[in-house]
């Protein structure tokens, strides 16, 4: 009987590790993200802190379904690595609230912080009553001494060559003309039932086109957050477009609620403004643009670069 349980708590903490780990590799940036927000990483590390978590998650995900080393090795190290989890959750609760997805299953399954601490907690318990009732080893020492090291390879692959880094491209190839003048006007008149609550046409902005639904924008959204946490000097401005009701929750998400931000509405003046590509950030003098990108290309030294000018 204990043998029997042993077996299917081990494999359904497994599979939730795998779940975990999976559902963080697509999109990968939001979870890199975390790293730099914390002040672990910055935006050159934060892309292999990532990658090791989900290999870590994913290699202890498989060693618990196929019950390898459970109480030698494994159940003590999953204790230890959700234990993390906790403290990190904790910390974020702390110091931003119980606001936004934790990131435990990526985008797929949307958790609070405090969500995701229960969810830990629970398979605590988990794993301790799996190593009160597990009983001697399933698998003979030769074949552990092949598979483990099978399945950290196999692990690895997983965040650093499914998802490798750098890989990021451009969703559009419009052609990247500067030095014009953007019609702001059109985010100002009477059509408009939110308006910039300051003037974008004056001085430098670092402005934001994002559509409330495209998930290269969310991504966008939340490096620029970042970014202006760390400096709230930075003019950062949010242009959404959307139905009304996603506002919120895409701010929350993103840990954007700070950035001053407006709905545009219409989407002949949209284009008319932001172009077709998405996500779209311009560097704004005086309603010339200076410098076009992508969410990919956001570079928060260049921003600075370009403020001190």
């Amino acid at each position: 009987m204990k043998k029997t349980i042993s077996i299917l708590l081990a494999v359904s903490i497994g599979f939730l590790f795998i779940l975990s780990a999976a559902t963080k590799v697509y999109p990968m940036e939001l979870f890199e993200y975390q790293f730099v927000d914390i002040g672990i990483a910055n935006w050159h590390t934060a892309p292999y802190f990532a990658r090791a978590i989900i290999s870590m998650e994913f290699f202890l995900g498989m060693l618990l379904f196929l019950n390898i080393a459970l109480r030698r090795f494994t159940l003590k190290f999953a204790i230890g690595l959700l234990s993390f989890f906790c403290i990190y959750l904790s910390y974020k609760i702390i110091t931003e609230g119980n606001a936004g997805n934790c990131g435990c299953f990526g985008e797929s399954i949307q958790m609070s912080p405090l969500q995701g601490i229960l969810k830990n907690i629970a398979l605590i318990i988990a794993c301790v009553v799996c190593y009160t009732v597990a009983e001697v080893e399933l698998w003979s020492k030769k074949w552990k001494t092949y598979s483990i090291p099978f399945l950290l390879i196999v692990s690895c692959g997983l965040g650093f060559f499914i998802n490798p880094i750098n890989s990021k491209e451009a969703l559009f190839n419009e052609p990247e003309a500067i030095n014009y003048r953007v019609p702001l006007e059109l985010m100002y008149d009477s059509t408009q039932t939110e308006k910039p609550v300051m003037d974008l046409a004056k001085g430098k902005h670092i402005v934001a086109f994002l559509s409330l639904t495209c998930p290269h924008c969310k991504i966008a959204a939340r490096k620029l957050a970042i970014i202006h946490k760390k400096n709230p000097d930075l003019p950062i401005y949010f242009a959404l477009n959307g139905d009304k009701e996603l506002v919120q929750g895409f701010l929350e998400n993103a840990s954007a609620t700070t950035i001053p931000h407006n709905l545009f509405l219409g989407p002949e003046k949209w284009t008319k403004v932001a172009g077709f590509a998405l996500p779209r950030i311009m560097y704004l003098n005086n309603s010339i643009v200076e410098k076009k990108l992508i969410g990919a290309e956001l570079d928060e030294q260049d921003m600075e670069k370009w403020m001190h000018q």
